[in-house]
């Protein structure tokens, strides 16, 4: 029999086997079993690549506690990872739901739910299906961003792939990006913005046109140089050695000493790593 009414108290707990996501085999075994509970099995399109659970849900009208499964992973998950939700103190035929966010890396890329009907004293099997697209309070996939499914070649955008553009770039359904109008004029074939063949313009520059980074009307600054107000200059942001003017001097000397970006300085006897003057 269930816990009286009103006086239910939920208690709930993962199976360690999820926590280290094994084969699970010991998980199920009923000798294990630690009475009334949830054994949840997931299902999801292995093109996810998904790496962690985020696992929440309400049993007997008590919060099942957020838990991220599992602690630290080593692998990409498998379409069919199970484990068990333990409810200590459910009533006998309360209704369990038990939610689940599909990460790769941190990005949520797709969740699913499923509720059932607790069974004191038995262990009540559930599966989950994961899709891509909105959660279940109509947020989406988490306020993180979106993912669609067989969409190899393009991005996605609302939940529906887009073909790759300039516009939404992006390629194995991840979530489309505008690309910056500045600094990029088209998506790669790898569906990241670039510049022409090469990657989106750096500090160095400050417009891509023709194919090609530049400042303002010249070609884009060398190596150590912001580009400023349409000019080449030396800065810290882009110089780790000193700026003689705005020339940036990469392996400081005893003539010419310091380290990010400061100005130059002549030592009497030698310059130090760190940048200072001996």
């Amino acid at each position: 029999m269930g816990a009286p009414p009103g006086r239910a108290r939920v208690r709930l707990l993962l199976c360690s086997g999820l926590l280290t996501l094994l084969t699970l085999a010991a998980c199920r075994d009923p000798a294990a079993a630690a009475g009334t509970a949830l054994f949840v099995t997931t299902e999801f399109e292995p093109s996810l690549n998904l790496t962690r659970l985020r696992v929440s849900g309400t049993a007997d009208g008590a919060e099942v506690p957020t838990t991220l499964l599992p602690e630290d992973s080593s692998r990409e998950l498998r379409n069919g990872e199970t484990f068990r939700v333990l409810l200590d103190g459910a009533a006998n035929g309360t209704q369990a739901t038990v939610r689940v966010q599909g990460l790769r890396g941190d990005a949520t890329v797709a969740t699913g739910e499923a509720t059932a009907s607790v069974r004191d004293g038995y262990e009540v099997e559930v599966t989950v299906r994961l899709t891509s697209g909105p959660t279940p309070d109509g947020g989406a996939d988490g306020g993180t961003g979106t993912f669609c499914l067989d969409c190899p070649d393009g991005c996605c955008r609302d939940g529906f792939c887009t073909a790759r553009t300039f516009r939404t770039c992006g390629v194995g359904g991840v979530a489309c990006e505008a690309c910056d109008a500045d600094r990029t004029d088209t998506c790669t074939p790898r569906g990241t913005c670039g510049c022409g063949t090469g990657p989106a313009c750096g500090l160095n520059a400050d417009r891509c046109g023709g194919g090609k980074c530049a400042c303002g009307n010249s070609a884009a600054c060398s190596p150590g140089l912001a580009c400023i107000g349409g000019a080449c200059r030396c800065d810290p942001t882009t110089c780790n050695g000193c700026c003689e003017g705005n020339s940036c001097i990469p392996a400081p000397n005893k003539n010419q000493c310091g380290k990010g970006g400061a100005t130059c300085k002549k030592c009497e006897k030698k310059c130090n790593p760190d940048g200072t003057c001996d």
